[in-house]
Formats: structure tokens, C-alpha cells, sequence
């Protein structure tokens, strides 16, 4: 009779201790993410197809953040384009076609990394189930986090976030069809002074501007 009461406190102990063990891995990519107040870097971004042998698409460009609310993302090749997030709007040029689509950015475009990268208020316990993986071959002071979106809508099936030392050093973004979306960052340099001009942009005078905003 005294076997049941012994059974069922080990059995709440592991629960307890495998609740705290799931926090704490959040609480440290969460804190990973939010001790990233600026960053400057280069990224270069594959995408392949579900076998990861076939490459769709390659870019590289430079990557630009301020937590919070403020993110540029400036393709250099092989066709340019600009994306800058200044606190509520998102602006997409496209120098081709001398274009610019302006968008809200809330958290509606949680769903992209960018969100992740510069949100002052990151709820990942809220909207992932998140795991520690192994470091790769026993690389000195990296952390690899996989996250899984609660919410089946999300763009994306699983995210994969790799930091060396507290640099994050590499995204991997798989969707729904089994496309693996990898950005690799080489040269991060943390905590620098931004200019404020980095995160604004203005239309020049034959730029099309498409404001969908005002569709809200």
C-alpha cells in the first residue's frame, strides 16, 4: 500500500524536474536573443529542396538590427533588394523595378526572422516548444536551440538557431514542404553604434510606392 504514494512522487519529481529542465532552456535562448541590442553582419542565404542536395536559391548581402523594432536586411547579390523594419512598418524596395511595398511590421510577421532578431518582447514559451540540441563535433562554446511553432499556421515547421559564444552565427528555416532555408553570418560584430539613417528610407522621386497600410 505504501508502493502507490512512493511511485506517484517520483513520477511528479521527474515531471517537476523535466518542466524546470524545458524553462531554462527557453529562459537562456531567450536571453540569448534579447542581450542582442545591435548587430552588424554579412549572411550569406542558401535554399534547397527536401533531399538539402539541390540548391533553389543563394543571396548574400549585409544584415542590420536594432532591438527594438528596427532590422535591415540589404540583399547585394545576385539581385538586390532592401527590406527595413523601422518599429510598426515594413518597407520592401526592389531597385529592378524602382519599386517600394510598404507593410505593417507587429507581430502578425512573428513569423520571420527578423521578428525574432529584433522583438523587445520575445514570448517563446508562448509560441514554441524549444530544445538544446548537441553542439556540432564539440565546437567550443556553441549553442544550438530548435525551435517548434505551437501555432500550425506559422510559415515555418522548425527553426534552428545556432550561437557560438553569444554571437548567433547561423538560422535554419524549414517550411511546410520540406524546403530548408539556412543564413550562415560571418563577420557579426555586437553592441556598435548604428546610425539611425541605416533604418529609415525614402522613396526617390521615380520610385513606385505601394503603401498597403492604408488598405487597413
Amino acid at each position: 500500500m505504501k508502493i502507490f504514494p512512493k511511485i506517484i512522487l517520483f513520477i511528479s519529481m521527474q515531471l517537476f524536474a523535466v518542466c524546470v529542465q524545458a524553462e531554462s532552456v527557453g529562459d537562456t535562448l531567450t536571453h540569448l536573443l534579447l542581450n542582442i541590442h545591435t548587430m552588424q553582419a554579412n549572411f550569406s542565404q542558401t535554399v534547397k529542396d527536401q533531399s538539402l542536395k539541390k540548391t533553389l536559391q543563394s543571396s548574400q548581402g549585409v544584415v542590420s538590427l536594432q532591438r527594438p523594432g528596427k532590422f535591415r536586411w540589404d540583399v547585394k547579390t545576385p539581385n538586390p533588394q532592401l527590406i527595413i523594419a523601422n518599429d510598426s512598418r515594413l518597407w520592401i524596395y526592389d531597385p529592378d523595378l524602382q519599386q517600394v511595398t510598404i507593410r505593417s511590421f507587429s507581430k502578425a510577421t512573428g513569423q520571420t526572422p527578423a521578428f525574432l532578431l529584433s522583438d523587445a518582447n520575445l514570448s517563446l514559451a508562448k509560441d514554441f516548444n524549444v530544445e538544446q540540441k548537441n553542439a556540432v563535433s564539440q565546437i567550443a562554446n556553441q549553442k544550438i536551440f530548435v525551435l517548434t511553432p505551437k501555432d500550425k499556421d506559422n510559415l515555418f515547421a522548425q527553426i534552428k538557431l545556432t550561437f557560438l559564444k553569444n554571437d548567433i552565427r547561423e538560422m535554419q528555416l524549414e517550411d511546410h514542404l520540406g524546403h530548408v532555408t539556412t543564413i550562415a553570418f560571418q563577420h557579426v560584430k555586437a553592441g556598435i553604434n548604428l546610425p539611425a539613417s541605416l533604418f529609415v528610407f525614402t522613396p526617390g522621386d521615380k520610385v513606385d510606392v505601394i503603401d498597403e497600410t492604408k488598405r487597413q
